[in-house]
């Protein structure tokens, strides 16, 4: 949906300021820097819209994306393409509770391969979006133990650091069982490590479901924000594994300078969040 020409200065205007006055007058947290996990068709990524609120989505795997809204859309949501790598959006009024609104998305890859995602839009009483990114999960194949797919992760993480810097500078933490604030049951959840590469952090959680009764997890959205407490969110690149009843992801960011712990928050498309919060990082 493209927006009407005489809304083009409008919409720029309304993204530069990414409505921060309108989100802190109706009460609403406003987040910038959550990332959506695309890449599963049966759950699609979520991102929380707000009639006061023009929310920006920027895609990490993504060239020249291009909504495509269904007839449901007319006259209620607002979308329209921002840069090379962005969608703009804005409900004309909120979403009923329950209800969500699915936009289909297509784009490119930097290869020039097309790629076509869909996101779901849902109205929360409590926090907008006034910024997320979208990216795609690199999947390994079941089991995760392969000594093939290990080696595979190991030779990517040491291929990170700047090339020509010589030796990459490796700087490794082993936490142990640190384990999350879970409000839902049924899980267990730890930071197995920290490891940096020439400024680039690699986080790897483990997440164990307990119960055999407990419906799998399905990661929908991260917010990884350095510095204790939290600041904004940091865009992530995702790794993703299984084994039996283990899930393992592998977060990969360029660190900030300086930043010596971090904030780690997994969403879940529902009520189950796993907060994990004060963890160490080597400077």
């Amino acid at each position: 949906m493209r927006p009407r020409p005489w809304t083009a200065l409008l919409w720029f205007l309304l993204v530069t300021t990414l409505a921060v006055e309108p989100a802190r007058a109706t009460g609403l947290e406003s987040q910038r820097g959550t990332v959506l996990v695309a890449g599963r068709p049966e759950v699609p990524p979520v991102l929380y819209v707000d009639s006061g609120t023009v929310t920006r989505v920027r895609f990490m795997d993504l060239v020249e994306p291009r909504a495509l809204p269904g007839p449901e859309w007319q006259g209620r949501v607002e979308v329209a393409p921002f840069g090379e790598r962005s969608l703009v959006v804005s409900p004309v009024k909120n979403l009923l509770e329950g209800e969500r609104l699915l936009l289909p998305v297509t784009g490119r890859t930097e290869a020039g391969e097309p790629v076509t995602l869909t996101l779901a839009l849902v109205t929360r009483k409590e926090v907008v979006d006034a910024e997320a990114w979208v990216t795609r999960a690199h999947v390994i194949p079941e089991p995760v133990a392969n000594k093939d797919e290990v080696d595979a992760v190991a030779r990517k993480l040491l291929a990170s650091h700047e090339p020509g810097g010589g030796s990459p500078r490796l700087s490794l933490r082993v936490p142990g069982m640190k384990g999350a604030t879970v409000p839902a049951s049924g899980f267990r959840v730890w930071v197995e490590s920290s490891l940096q590469v020439e400024g680039h952090l690699f986080v790897t959680v483990t997440l164990q479901v307990d119960r055999r009764n407990t419906r799998p997890w399905q990661l929908v959205r991260v917010r990884l924000e350095a510095g204790c407490p939290r600041g904004e969110g940091l865009p992530v690149r995702i790794t993703s594994g299984a084994s039996g009843r283990y899930q393992f992801h592998t977060f990969t960011t360029p660190m900030p300078e300086g930043a010596g712990c971090l904030g780690l928050t997994l969403e879940e498309d529902g009520p189950r969040t796993l907060l994990l919060e004060e963890v160490k990082v080597n400077p």
